[in-house]
């Protein structure tokens, strides 16, 4: 099982999430940290972890649907890891705009049911309490049509669990897609409390969690 720290990008400084509660977010308040500097967090995020990728989304481009800063991009480039990245891609990006180590991902928030994939992307399903957020059909027929599109990686995250440390809500979802297709690499993020939510997601086969909270607040150490 695979920790994958997550920072969220608002303003240009690492902010706090809980519940998907947007415009409620606040710059980072942490046991690792004494500052929302990006590049400090993300420093700090990967040594207590141990990781050597990250999750970063650019809320900016979320909400606003406006293209990535270049701040952001000089973030992504410079921080020295793997980093998946949701940039509230609206149209599929060019393959060449987001170089390694950078893999988009294609959120159902923003872009909608997918279409066609480049083999390292990852397709995020958003769900809000265990309901795809949008008019973008099931959550079962978003991972059929993912899969079919080319993509090799899924990503479940529901953002109404997020920062509440309320655990895993989806682990019935998840269990679904690995038996339907064993060979996704599955990531799931929302609520990841502690290593006994780790365990019980590795035991349904999960190859990664996605973590912010539990991390800060020292629930959840490499």
């Amino acid at each position: 099982m695979r920790i994958i720290p997550v920072i969220d990008l608002m303003g240009g400084v690492v902010v706090r999430a809980v519940a998907g509660r947007r415009y409620e977010y606040r710059p980072i308040r942490s046991q690792l940290v004494d500052s929302p500097d990006p590049p400090h967090v993300a420093e700090r995020l990967l040594e207590a972890s141990g990781a050597t990728e990250l999750y970063v989304a650019d809320l900016d481009a979320i909400i606003t649907g406006n293209p990535v800063g270049n701040g952001v991009r000089e973030f992504l480039t410079g921080v020295g890891v793997d980093v998946l990245f949701d940039g509230g891609f609206r149209t599929l990006p060019n393959v060449d705009d987001f170089p390694h180590p950078v893999r988009p991902v294609i959120a159902s928030e923003t872009f909608g049911r997918p279409t066609s994939a480049e083999a390292e992307w990852a397709f995020s399903i958003d769900l809000n309490d265990g309901a795809s957020v949008g008019n973008v059909g099931s959550p079962v027929s978003l991972a059929a049509d993912a899969v079919a599109a080319g993509f090799r990686t899924l990503i479940v995250l529901d953002v109404a669990r997020v920062g509440t440390d309320t655990g895993p809500g989806t682990t019935a979802f998840l269990g679904d897609i690995r038996a339907r297709f064993p060979e996704v690499e599955l990531i799931a993020g929302g609520g990841i409390r502690d290593r006994d939510d780790t365990a019980r997601l590795t035991d349904l086969g999960i190859d990664a969690v996605l973590v912010a909270s539990a991390l800060h607040d020292g629930r959840l150490r490499g």
